[in-house]
């Protein structure tokens, strides 16, 4: 049966400050993957009009 969704963000409400750092971390980590991913999709994406452009 699958988790209710009290239970999962109960996971996360930690007193403790340590978990709450790593969850932090974490976060700013996934951040960066997502920054670094778009920019990667832009300049696929502007290499792919330029070709486009450039074929006959």
């Amino acid at each position: 049966m699958a988790k209710s969704v009290e239970k999962i963000v109960e996971e996360y409400l930690s007193e403790d400050p340590t978990r709450w750092a790593r969850l932090a971390s974490e976060v700013n980590w996934r951040r960066l993957e997502l920054l670094l991913l778009r920019e990667i999709l832009l300049e696929l994406k502007k290499l792919n009009q330029y070709k486009l452009a450039s074929s006959p």
